[in-house]
């Protein structure tokens, strides 16, 4: 473990990422290689007041290893602890945190697909009533990254090392800056007055264009864009991201027509995907090719109604830092902040204005949000990607060209 890189990171995702508060209880989530990391930030938290933490290990290797052994109606097994766990987190208001890192998918047991789906499908059921409350932001939460030798290698080289890893990624959090904290701060301030520009315009829609891409989605009266730090509805300030560049909104999940090609790699349930087309009508997935992992996006697709349609439309400009630094980090919530997604699954309702009130899946579907178990992102930014909005007075504007803001 990098301790400097540790120190800095705990006292980012605590006070910054979850805000965390004296009495509060906390969990953690993580793998098995991050579990310094993580067990360094519990303490870090006992000793700004918490009350309770708990850390998740979540091991991909046994999970993937775990469906070649056993059948299906195995596999489908979920402990009542884990539901215990999940509903007690959501009754108690924990504050969640997620610590990521390829480290541990490296080398990764390939598991058989259609088991993984399933196993995927079940543990999501039985954590969704505390995922509900982190994905409406009625709780903090906060994902963020740590390095790992593996991934190291994997990313810089066959010399690099974990603390060059460090160094890498610290830049991206602004560990760099003196003052980084505060730093974090004028950060959020700049992503503020863009996503005010954003937000001035009255988007109804937006058509995406590239030489692999000609696709359009829009945007109800009531959508609006977010981005950097967000608010809890006790008034919480919390970075649910760290690094995060996008500016994000909930689209008409009914809307989306045309197609649209991803431009990173993307795991999808443990396997890896590349070079994934999706052909929409009328907001749903009615067609799908890719380079690589074609048969699991299929299972993806297949997982439930809402795992076909988008959640969420994000823009993030070609010149971000992490995009600047020409790596392909195979971390959703790098990549992610690299390029331009979409994710296929839940939609955010902080994104709707009126939304707070609409608790079933039936109620958001009037709001046109999306809702799944699933919710994964697709990078599909790309130096030469357009993107022109149409407002709600029918003006056509260019707000993103050659992959970069016009604002």
């Amino acid at each position: 473990m990098n301790k400097n890189y540790s120190d800095k990171l705990n006292e980012l995702v605590l006070t910054k990422g979850v805000c965390l508060k004296k009495g509060e209880k906390l969990c953690i989530n993580t793998s098995p290689s991050c579990y310094s990391y993580a067990q360094s930030m519990a303490k870090r938290a006992y000793e700004l007041g918490a009350k309770y933490v708990i850390i998740n290990i979540n091991d991909g290797d046994l999970d993937s290893f775990r469906t070649l052994v056993q059948d299906s109606d195995e596999v489908s097994f979920v402990p009542d602890f884990y539901r215990y766990n999940a509903m007690e987190r959501a009754k108690d208001s924990y504050v969640n945190v997620r610590l990521d890192s390829n480290e541990d998918r490296i080398g990764q047991t390939q598991g058989d697909s259609d088991k993984l789906a399933k196993l995927n499908m079940s543990f999501r059921k039985a954590g969704k009533v505390a995922s509900d409350r982190y994905m409406s932001n009625e709780l903090a939460w906060c994902v963020s990254c740590v390095p790992g030798p593996k991934w190291a290698k994997q990313l810089l080289g066959e010399n690099a090392t974990e603390d060059d890893l460090a160094n890498v990624l610290g830049k991206i959090l602004l560990f760099d800056n003196e003052n980084y904290l505060s730093a974090w701060d004028e950060f959020d301030k700049k992503v503020k007055e863009r996503r005010e520009k954003l937000n001035s315009l009255n988007i109804v829609k937006l058509h995406y264009k590239s030489s692999i891409t000609d696709f359009t989605i829009s945007l109800t009266s009531n959508a609006h864009f977010e981005g950097g730090a967000s608010i809890c509805d006790d008034g919480k300030v919390f970075f649910p991201n760290l690094p995060t560049e996008e500016l994000f909104t909930t689209p008409d999940m009914y809307s989306a027509d045309g197609y649209i090609t991803t431009t990173r790699p993307v795991n999808v349930l443990g396997q890896p995907t590349k070079a994934i087309t999706f052909t929409f009508k009328e907001g749903r997935v009615v067609d799908v090719k890719a380079e690589e992992g074609l048969e699991i996006i299929k299972k993806y697709l297949a997982i439930d109604e809402g795992a076909s349609r988008i959640g969420e439309v994000a823009l993030v400009d070609n010149n971000s830092p992490i995009s600047k630094t020409n790596l392909i980090f195979n971390s959703i919530l790098i990549d992610e902040n690299a390029s331009c997604h979409i994710a296929l699954g839940a939609g955010y309702p902080e994104c709707v204005s009126g939304s707070s009130s609409a608790k079933t899946d039936e109620e958001l579907h009037e709001l046109k949000i999306n809702t799944s178990l699933m919710h994964t992102d697709f990078m599909v930014g790309s130096s030469d990607l357009t993107i022109t909005a149409t407002t709600s007075d029918n003006k056509e504007v260019v707000i993103m060209e050659n992959g970069s803001f016009t604002l």
